[in-house]
Order: C-alpha cells, then structure tokens, then sequence
C-alpha cells in the first residue's frame, strides 16, 4: 500500500460530477493514489485532481458550463424527458436515448446531437498546454475502440484526445480519431472502467457511483431492450467488481438524475459527506 492504490472512478453521466467531492474528501485524507481510472465525466474530474488543482474551482466551472449552453441541455432534458413537473414524470428516459445508439452500429459512428465546438476551446484552454509530466498521478481514460469493438485504455495519448475520447458519448458526441483508433466512451458498456486492469495495479479501489434501475413500465420495443440493457450494465458491474480490492458505494446520490445538472454542487457536496463517513469508518 505504500506506493498507493489504483483509483477507479465511477459515475454515469451527469453522475461522474460526484467525483470532485469523492477526490476532495480522499485528498482530505491524504489517501495516496498511484494511478487513476475513469471515463465519462470523472476522467475530466480525474484530470483536474491529477494536476493538483483546486476542485472547488472545477464545480464553478461546471456550473458555469451549464449556464452557458443551457440552450443546448435544455434541449436535453426536453429530449430525454427529464423535466419533472408536480403530477408525474415526463415520458421517456435520456438513458433509453442513448443506450438506443448501441443498438445500431452506423448510429455509434455517425449519428451525433452536439458539436465537439462545444466543449473543445474549455478543454484546450484547461488541459491544452499540458505535457504528461505535469500529471502528479498518472490518468488512464477508459473508451471502447470500435475498429477492434473492445475496451481500451488511453494513458500515453495527448491528454486532450484521451479526454474527448473519456466524453464521447454514442449519439451525442462523435467518435474520436487517435492513430488507427475509433474511440467512444465506454460509460455505457459499463460504468466502473475495470475491464482491462490487471493484478499489476493491485491495490484497486473503486468508488462505485450507483444508478437506480428503471422502475417504469417500458412502452415501447426500444424501451424493452434498453431496460435489458440497464440489466445487462448492472450484470456486467458485478463481474468486474470482483477484480475490486476495496469498494466504497456512495448510495447517498443513487437517485440523483440526468436531468439534474443545475444541483451539481449539492451532488458534489453530498458524495463528499458520504466519502468522508465511509472513510471514517476504515480508520
């Protein structure tokens, strides 16, 4: 333990933003890390906190994200049918929306709702000038090469690449030309990116970032199969788990939705509570 564990990070989606309180709370603790894993939204999380940076400043920035291109995720939440309102649910799921792009292979390579205009110039502006030397922990970015139709992680891409690659969510972003590569996020094959670790990165901890399974009735052929999908996910979790040494299971934001952008500091706030007791409790 002396040279620190492997941290994987966990978080579908909007979920990933937990992590900046999980990585406040475990630098709080001095927990030493050796390595990060993650994809999504907590592998840009995950690159902050690699370069020792204030992520308190990384929750403004989120926040002010938000309110910029609110024309863009209100869309979402329209699209996703995210907006709760007093009597009930919209209908619909954003998960349903974009575990659908899994079902059509032409849709992960071509069909895509936003522009990489979007994020690119915060990305080149945050990590653009940064050489992996400057890394105080070293950052691997899980995706899912679709040449080769399997995981693979990015540790010695330019950081920037290996991030866009950790984001591209199939129907929202594009996949993300490096080399011979076609990259995709792999969040959605599974959320917990411990696919490819190996007994060399032992200790392995995880912080599992749960997502509560539908509880609507499915409507549709699509919904069906998403559902199974959701399944599928929750299977495939528990498998790879196994490969965990140790597993902190932040349940306290379980119900925190897609749609919830706007209350990322309370997320950030409640993992790091959580983180905190949960660590108390190993000490």
């Amino acid at each position: 333990m002396s040279e620190g564990v492997t941290l994987v990070l966990g978080g579908l989606g909007i979920k990933g933003e937990a992590s900046i309180g999980t990585l406040q709370s475990l630098r709080q603790h001095k927990v030493k890390i050796k390595k990060i894993v993650a994809t999504g939204i907590s592998s840009l999380v995950g690159a902050q906190f690699a370069l020792g940076r204030d992520l308190d400043l990384v929750t403004d920035r989120l926040v002010r994200f938000f309110a910029e291109h609110e024309r863009y995720l209100w869309g979402l939440e329209e699209l996703g049918g995210l907006l709760w309102s007093r009597r009930r649910r919209a209908a619909g799921s954003f998960s349903y929306f974009l575990r659908e792009r899994l079902f059509c292979r032409a849709n992960l390579k071509r069909l895509n709702i936003l522009p990489w205009d979007l994020v690119e110039g915060d990305l080149e502006e945050s990590f653009g000038s940064i050489a992996a030397c400057q890394l105080k922990v070293p950052l691997a970015v899980s995706a899912i090469d679709l040449t080769r139709g399997k995981e693979t992680l990015l540790e010695e891409e330019e950081l920037v690449e290996r991030l866009k690659a950790g984001i591209a969510f199939p129907g929202l972003f594009p996949p993300v030309r490096i080399g011979e590569k076609e990259l995709v996020s792999s969040s959605l094959y599974c959320e917990l990116p411990l696919g490819s670790l190996t007994e060399a990165d032992r200790p392995i901890v995880v912080i599992d970032i749960p997502s509560a399974l539908s509880a609507q009735r499915p409507r549709s052929l699509i919904e069906v199969i998403a559902h199974v999908d959701e399944l599928r996910g929750a299977a495939i979790k528990q498998k790879f788990l196994s490969k965990a040494d140790r597993v902190f299971c932040l349940e306290v934001v379980k119900g925190f939705w897609w749609g919830s952008y706007r209350q990322t500091p309370q997320l950030v706030s409640r993992a790091r509570e959580e983180m905190d007791k949960l660590l108390g409790l190993v000490s």
